[in-house]
């Protein structure tokens, strides 16, 4: 059995591939990168036993080595496995040209084209600014909680858009196109809800990945952007990117699985390379 493991800054995930169906699980990652964390991702998995490989890529995966027990590890770069296991799961044509965006703790910005896969931009905001932020502002990191309250706020509440600070159109902007993210904080007196001041965040982030993202786009001259991660998750956040996004004329694709892309894409490297 080909088994495979993304060991992300947040969250790490794993791949079995039993024939040809794809198990994914997730746990929440650990500073240490072992064998015996290996093995507590895989419980019941008989690493001398096994005929096939282990694939594994980000973190510190080459502290791994090149075996555990008898089954072969085979490390790929995560810039390969994002961009492999993302057009995978996008179901788009290898000889189109286009941006990845892997929409994690940060985010990072990929050019697909032709099998080939570059590392061409991104940005430190990302899910993890939601979740540091929200900890400052809000006092939780929970993922869950700042979802429920971002969905129900509004970031025009604390954002500037347009029509508040300009008395007419600026090219082909609407009217509520952000301004200046949390503008309206230091310009009005009185209190902010947490729903609101969730939706700002979430917005705030949502439009830094997308402006990225399109500027990048335009510069390859890439048909289509691809979003996976799972920042995505946060609806506010997807919303604000998609409306940033098609501002330039962009609407992303955010394929089904979309969380686990680049351990998919971990495992597709390794088949094409299998070990001796």
């Amino acid at each position: 059995m080909n088994i495979s493991a993304d060991f992300g800054i947040t969250v790490t995930d794993t791949i079995r591939k039993e024939e040809d169906k794809i198990i994914h699980a997730m746990d929440l990652s650990s500073d240490e990168i072992s064998h015996a964390r290996v093995r507590d991702l895989f419980p019941n998995f008989d690493f001398n036993s096994n005929k096939g490989f282990l694939a594994v890529t980000g973190g510190r995966h080459l502290e791994l080595g090149n075996t555990i027990d008898s089954t072969p590890i085979i490390h790929v770069n995560e810039i390969d496995a994002i961009g492999e296991g993302s057009m995978n799961l996008a179901g788009l044509d290898k000889e189109e040209s286009v941006i990845i965006v892997s929409a994690g703790s940060g985010t990072a910005c990929i050019h697909a084209h032709k099998g080939n896969f570059l590392h061409c931009s991104g940005t430190g905001v990302g899910g993890g600014t939601v979740l540091g932020l929200s900890k400052l502002l809000l006092g939780t990191d929970n993922p869950e909680e700042i979802a429920l309250l971002a969905d129900k706020g509004n970031e025009s509440e604390v954002d500037l858009i347009l029509e508040d600070v300009v008395s007419g159109p600026i090219g082909q902007l609407p009217p509520t196109t952000t301004a200046v993210n949390f503008g309206k904080v230091s310009k009005v007196d009185g209190e902010f809800s947490k729903e609101d001041i969730a939706a700002g965040i979430v917005n705030l982030v949502g439009q830094t990945a997308a402006r990225i993202a399109t500027s990048v786009a335009m510069m390859f001259k890439a048909e289509q952007i691809v979003v996976v991660g799972r920042s995505p998750s946060f609806s506010g956040l997807r919303n604000s990117l998609e409306e940033a996004a098609l501002i330039t004329g962009f609407t992303p694709h955010f394929p089904k699985n979309g969380e686990y892309a680049s351990a998919l894409g971990a495992l597709l490297v390794a088949e094409k390379n299998p070990p001796n």
